[in-house]
């Protein structure tokens, strides 16, 4: 993991333990999403997505995560809880209002 993100994961207050870098490639085809497994202080797994992209996010890509969250959990056969974006992009208000199970964080 470079620098970027870790001043990143500081600036949000992202703290995990076990840090994992897994490939993207394994559970998608999609290639501008960099995706990271935790376990934070309360003991509860986080999986995170790192999204750089000019384009915005919509709802229809958040469904496409969740399938990958999915597919990360049968994989490690673990209960992940907490889930979390981080983007640089502009993102539809419909994706924050209707996701409250997940995390957005924008960075610049």
């Amino acid at each position: 993991m470079d620098n970027r993100i870790c001043n990143i994961f500081n600036q949000h207050k992202i703290l995990l333990k076990n840090l994992q870098t897994l490939d993207i490639k394994e559970f998608s085809k999609k290639r501008n999403y960099q995706l990271f497994l935790g376990v934070d202080s309360s003991g509860f797994y986080n999986l995170l997505f790192f999204r750089e992209s000019k384009s915005r996010f919509i709802n229809k890509e958040l469904e496409e995560l969740k399938k990958i969250s999915e597919l990360v959990k049968r994989k490690f056969d673990i209960n992940i809880v907490k889930f979390g974006l981080l983007y640089n992009s502009a993102i539809c208000s419909k994706v924050l209002k209707s996701n409250l199970d997940w995390k957005f964080y924008d960075f610049v």
